[in-house]
This record gives C-alpha cells, sequence and structure tokens, in this order.
C-alpha cells in the first residue's frame, strides 16, 4: 500500500530522477506515473524519498466513493498527503 511519512525512507528501485510531492495533487500524480508507464513512484521532500505511492492505489482511491455524494472529481484534486492518509483510514 502507498505510505508517506515524514521519515527518509530508502527503496533502491527507485533511484532515478522521476519522483512525485507529498502536496501534489492526485490527478497530476496519476498523470505522471500514467505518462511514465510506472506502477509505482518514490514521493520526494527537499530531496529526500519520504515515501511511495502506487498506480493501482491511487485508482482505488478514486473509484472507491460513497456514490450518494459522489466525491469523484473533489478526490482529483485532493493531494498526495491526504489521499494516502485517507486509505489507511478505510
Amino acid at each position: 500500500m502507498s505510505l508517506i511519512n515524514e521519515k527518509e525512507i530508502y527503496v533502491p528501485e527507485f533511484d532515478d530522477a522521476v519522483s512525485l510531492h507529498p502536496e501534489q495533487l492526485v490527478i497530476n500524480a496519476l498523470e505522471v506515473l500514467l505518462d511514465n508507464d510506472r506502477e509505482a513512484l518514490p514521493v520526494r521532500k527537499n530531496g529526500i524519498c519520504v515515501g511511495i505511492v502506487y498506480t493501482k492505489d491511487l485508482i482505488w482511491f478514486l473509484t472507491n466513493s460513497n456514490k450518494e455524494y459522489n466525491l469523484l472529481f473533489h478526490k482529483f484534486n485532493f493531494d498526495l498527503n491526504t489521499a494516502v492518509a485517507m486509505m489507511h483510514l478505510k
């Protein structure tokens, strides 16, 4: 599952330059993941890896909603910090 925290983590397979930022919008992060044909990308803050976000988790986050309130369009504008925190609540 996707994870973002304030402590540095090291994931050796993610030493490349492509990464996400914790304050990046979900819609932008998903676009980066899909444009780079990646299943996951590291989340970096000030050049330090503080997490990892998976494409499948973002898609789940967007599609798992209470249909009564139709929150899909609102969820596109959540930042990654909020989205990942909400994923861990479910």
